[in-house]
């Protein structure tokens, strides 16, 4: 109140100058019947006029005078004293449950550029358009990562229309400590989506095999060559990466023109047995002399029975009609369901594109493979073998990442994982799939499953771009894309033809919503190939948080990205000059009869960080710079206060750091 009183001291003086002059004149008004002012006024009209208003002005002037004089003295005491703030409650926390759209309360904002309390805070908000284009988040150990980031993320947007079976969100989880999954199944236990979470490990009982798609040969052969690399040391020579993929690639290719389904343990045993390569190529060349008989059903029925069966060898014969070359166990299959089919010679040429595979794979194998030196081909083997080897000397993983192929076309014996379904149908029922397999039991083997798992769902995102385009008014679900330690599952390049950068381009388009952390960004250089793909991976990620870090690269890094401004700074320069200079007889120094001493200051724009690296490094627990993007138009970055997730939200994060709670 006082100092909201001496604020205003100018007008507190014209008030009480006001109210005496007022006073004074009505108690002591001019009395013009005095002798001596009559003669004034006959004598000097103006010299009168002059006293009279003259008297009525002190009456107002002197009072505005002593009352100024007070209350600057009174100001001189109150500024000494540092003013206490008022500091108001944080806006009502929307709850996701509430939300008209899906978005994303990253924490509390206070001032932009300036740490400390302000006295209306309000919530950094990212909307449904900004999370398309992904968000990074940046920090150190025991920063906050996890608990202040990516819990409290995921769990409003896995708790936005948890109950409308249309419009829950469903995704991916990518972790290697192992405890994230459990967090997520308790965040959809919460929100009542218990159902909806379905996990890979190996004790899940479900059992996935990575090969089991439609992908490229080439882009599977590819990346599991780069995952080598990364695992075991790249050599100098690209010939080596060049022959890892090579080989996994037609014997991948091979085994799906052949049987229409392969294992990890199956390409391992073809690798160190190629005799079994030359078996198959014979056999195949042999049923494809002439055109083959073939199993026709209708298309509805292919749709709704042969998605996730592991004969791959349909092709269109009509508009309505699919087919496949005959087997018996497929027969089998399609008799058990009760699905109309016919057993006839192919007609067309649909299955000459098997034929020419074939002659493709036997041409490598026998103008390529089979004519390089012996110790060249088992250099080549043991380097690939290393990694596919895992999958057959473990049972627990064989079980679950190499199910034989009755898996998909039988019921699954008691004990015995069941396949996972295509992840087209899980992703739009709403469900959340998790990888549970901590990198602790086996680093490359982590690595190579969260990769391969990485690309069947970046497979599915982009599938979804022509059908949304086909059909604008459909609700199309948002999906999630969840990865703690981002750098074990990166994969980037020019050169890679499954990188990251190209799902996460078209990911606004394809409604996914990708949300990654990793402890800075030299761990994505290290785990990324070449000197600057990591540039082309970070540009992705429109809104990032950085927590505080004790990389000095990613410090730097950061305050780039944060920007620079131009400042006004004084600068200052004293100059002395002499008449007459001589040199002194006593001191044997230049001196001067007159000399003069001249002082000047100048102002220049100076161009500096917003947030210098330094802050970076300084950062609290649970604090962060944080550069958002609404989807629109870029945010300023601003300081961001995060909320931890086992912390009351609606308590603000001083209020928590007062209590020691932070």
């Amino acid at each position: 109140m006082l100092r909201a009183l001496v604020d205003a001291r100018r007008i507190v003086a014209l008030a009480v100058a006001g109210a005496v002059g007022a006073w004074g004149l009505s108690a002591y008004p001019f009395v013009p019947d005095n002798a001596f002012l009559g003669l004034i006024d006959v004598r000097a009209p103006r010299v009168f006029a002059l006293l009279r208003y003259g008297y009525a002005t002190l009456w107002f002037s002197t009072p505005f005078l002593a009352a100024s004089l007070m209350v600057s003295l009174v100001a001189i005491v109150v500024y000494r004293r540092v003013p206490s703030a008022q500091f108001t409650a944080l806006p009502p926390y929307p709850e996701p449950e509430s939300r008209p759209a899906p978005t994303l309360v990253l924490g509390e904002t206070h001032f932009e550029a300036t740490p400390g309390r302000a006295p209306a805070p309000q919530w950094l908000t990212i909307p449904q358009r900004g999370l398309y284009t992904g968000i990074m988040v940046l920090g150190a150990v025991g920063t906050g990562k996890t608990s202040a980031c990516m819990y409290p993320y995921v769990d409003q947007l896995l708790r936005w229309r948890g109950v409308d079976p249309d419009r829950k969100i469903g995704g991916l989880v990518l972790e290697v400590k192992g405890d994230f999954c459990g967090q997520v199944r308790a965040m959809l236990q919460r929100a009542g989506r218990e159902a909806d979470y379905v996990e890979i490990g190996l004790d899940s009982g479900i059992c996935y095999n990575p090969l089991h798609n439609d992908l490229d040969p080439y882009a599977v052969a590819y990346a599991i060559a780069t995952l080598l690399n990364n695992l075991f040391g790249k050599s100098k020579e690209p010939f080596w990466q060049q022959a890892y993929t090579d080989l996994l690639k037609f014997v991948i290719l091979l085994r799906r023109i052949t049987d229409g389904y392969t294992t990890f343990s199956e390409v391992y045993r073809y690798v160190l047995e190629d005799g079994q390569i030359d078996r198959d190529i014979r056999r195949l060349k042999a049923e494809l002399a002439n055109p083959p008989t073939v199993l026709r059903i209708r298309q509805v029925d292919h749709q709704a029975h042969c998605t996730q069966v592991p004969w791959r060898h349909w092709h269109v014969e009509d508009d309505d009609h699919v087919a496949h070359p005959y087997e018996a166990d497929l027969e089998a299959f399609l008799a058990a369901r009760h699905v109309g089919y016919v057993v006839q010679k192919a007609q067309g040429t649909a299955w000459t594109a098997r034929k020419l595979q074939l002659e493709a794979v036997e041409r490598w194998y026998v103008h390529g493979w089979s004519k390089l030196d012996a110790r060249l081909r088992s250099s080549i083997v043991e380097g690939v073998v290393v990694f596919l080897s895992l999958f057959d000397d473990n049972p627990a993983v064989h079980r679950t990442f190499c199910p034989p192929r009755r898996a998909y076309t039988e019921d699954p014996a008691p004990g015995e994982p069941r396949p996972l379904p295509s992840l087209t149908s899980l992703l739009e029922s709403g469900h959340v799939l998790a990888l549970n397999f901590p990198v602790g039991l086996n680093p490359g083997l982590a690595r190579i499953l969260g990769v391969m798992l990485k690309l069947d769902f970046q497979r599915a995102i982009l599938q979804r771009i022509p059908q949304i385009t086909a059909h604008p008014t459909r609700p199309w679900r948002d999906l999630l894309f969840v990865c703690d330690e981002y750098h074990a599952f990166a994969t980037v390049g020019e050169t890679d033809p499954t990188g990251d950068e190209r799902t996460f381009a078209l990911s606004r388009q394809a409604r996914l919503m990708p949300i990654v952390a990793t402890q800075s960004i030299s761990s994505l250089r290290s785990a990324l190939p070449g000197d600057e793909s990591w540039r082309t991976l970070l540009q992705c990620f429109r809104t990032k948080i950085i927590l505080a870090t004790s990389d000095e690269f990613t410090a730097r890094t950061a305050a780039d990205l944060c920007g620079r401004r131009d400042k006004l700074k004084a600068h200052y320069s004293i100059s002395e000059s002499g008449r007459d200079a001589h040199i002194s007889l006593l001191t044997g120094r230049p001196t001067a009869g007159k000399q003069s001493l001249s002082t000047s200051k100048s102002y220049a724009p100076h161009d500096e960080y917003i947030f210098p690296p330094r802050v970076f490094t300084q950062l609290q627990n649970a604090q962060a710079i944080a550069l958002p993007y609404d989807g629109v138009n870029p945010l300023p970055p601003q300081y961001c206060y995060l909320k931890p997730h086992y912390l009351d939200v609606q308590r603000s994060y001083f209020d928590h750091l007062e209590l020691g709670q932070i």
